[in-house]
């Protein structure tokens, strides 16, 4: 059996003792995605409303969301993740699931996995804009899930806003093709050091 752990305050995962790759940072070694040349107050400012959309979607989902007091940003935001739920009658299984993969290895959290329309769907959650490196990171995250021969028949990227939300279908199947080639640069990049 191995050790996974995952420390928040340096918000990095280990495996038996050894820190391993989640697959946003993959996807970043990799030059998939750059921030350099984003304001970093903005940036910090977007990643805070994230993390909170975030809990306050999975309080939600585990029905121990005291709405009191919630500000009217996040709940706004909340209101689209409720509708997107009622709209395709989405019934979440598991909730930030956190996981490694043992041949890979790497980690990462999946946002949700659930059933819409009699299939296993792998939900992503977003509070920004939508980028297309999304695509591989559903691609990671399915890696991880299928591992122990489990299926999903959909990926989706739920784009949560004050406005509601809007989904994008990943479907391209190289996308995990892609992401297990960014965990190449990414281990080669890791060897050079």
């Amino acid at each position: 059996m191995s050790d996974f752990q995952f420390n928040e305050e340096k918000h990095e995962y280990t495996l038996d003792g050894i820190v391993i790759p989640s697959v946003t940072q993959i996807i970043q070694d990799a030059g998939l995605t750059n921030f350099d040349n984003v304001n970093k107050e903005l940036l910090d400012y977007k990643a805070n409303i994230g993390r909170k959309v975030h809990t306050a979607t999975e309080l939600w989902d585990r029905g121990t969301l005291d709405g009191e007091g919630l500000h009217p940003i996040l709940k706004r935001h909340l209101d689209g993740w409720i509708k997107f739920n009622k709209d395709f009658n989405f019934e979440p299984i598991k909730i930030e699931i956190r996981l490694f993969h043992a041949t890979y290895r790497f980690a990462g959290r999946i946002d949700r996995i659930g059933m819409i329309d009699k299939d296993e769907t792998l939900v992503e959650i977003k509070s920004g804009g939508k980028q297309k490196v999304h695509e591989i990171q559903t691609g990671g995250y399915e890696l991880l899930w299928c591992q122990d021969k489990k299926k999903i028949k959909r990926r989706i990227a739920v784009y949560l806003s004050e406005d509601g939300y809007k989904i994008e279908e990943h479907k391209n199947p190289n996308d995990k093709n892609i992401f297990l080639s960014a965990l190449t640069i990414t281990n080669y990049k890791k060897e050079l050091k």
